[in-house]
C-alpha cells in the first residue's frame, strides 16, 4: 500500500465489531500487524500494537458473554500517536475488578517493575493476569478504562515512534 501525499499526515482508522470466538484472536493479531505495517511503513511498531490488541482482545472475549466486542485502532503519523480502544459488555462488578487491577498496574511508575511484579504474583497453574502489564511494558502504551452504560472500554495509547526498550541484557524493539 502506498500512501498518497495528501493523505500521509491524516489519521488512519481501523474499526471492527465482532462476536469473536477464540479461534479468531490470533487472526486479529496478524491482521492488525499487517494493517499497521501498511498504515505506517518504516515505523517498526506493528508487532507491539498487534501484541496490545491481542492481549486486550483476550481480556474482552470471555467477558463479552457472546455479545459484540468492538476494536478501534487509530494510527496518526503526524501526531506520533497510536490509540487502541477495545469495548465489550460488562457489569459494574467486572468494571470495578478490572479498574482495580489496572490502577494497581498504573501505580508503579516503572512499567518493567509492574510487569515483573505481575509475573511474580500470577499463579503458575492459571492462565491470565499478565496482559495489561505486558501491554504497558512491551507495547509501551499507557492504559485506562471507562464504563458507559453496560460497556467497558479499555484504552491504550502512546507514541507511534516509541524508543526501543532498554532492559538488562539487551534491547527490545
Amino acid at each position: 500500500m502506498t500512501t498518497e501525499p495528501s493523505q500521509a499526515n491524516r489519521p488512519i482508522y481501523l474499526m471492527l465489531r465482532m462476536k469473536p470466538p477464540w479461534v479468531f484472536v490470533d487472526e486479529i493479531r496478524r491482521f492488525v500487524e499487517s494493517f499497521c505495517a501498511c498504515a505506517c511503513p518504516g515505523e517498526s511498531r506493528e508487532a507491539q500494537v498487534a501484541l496490545a490488541v491481542h492481549e486486550l482482545m483476550q481480556n474482552a472475549i470471555p467477558h463479552a458473554g457472546g455479545e459484540s466486542v468492538d476494536l478501534t485502532l487509530q494510527v496518526d503519523p503526524a501526531a506520533d500517536r497510536i490509540e487502541i480502544a477495545i469495548s465489550n459488555p460488562g457489569t459494574e462488578e467486572q468494571f470495578a475488578e478490572f479498574k482495580g487491577r489496572l490502577d494497581r498496574i498504573n501505580q508503579e511508575p516503572d512499567p518493567l517493575r509492574s510487569y515483573l511484579r505481575a509475573m511474580a504474583e500470577a499463579p503458575m497453574n492459571q492462565r491470565g493476569g499478565l496482559g495489561l502489564a505486558r501491554v504497558r511494558f512491551e507495547a509501551q502504551l499507557e492504559l485506562s478504562i471507562t464504563r458507559e452504560g453496560n460497556r467497558i472500554t479499555v484504552l491504550a495509547w502512546g507514541r507511534l515512534r516509541a524508543p526501543q526498550l532498554k532492559v538488562t541484557g539487551g534491547i527490545h524493539g
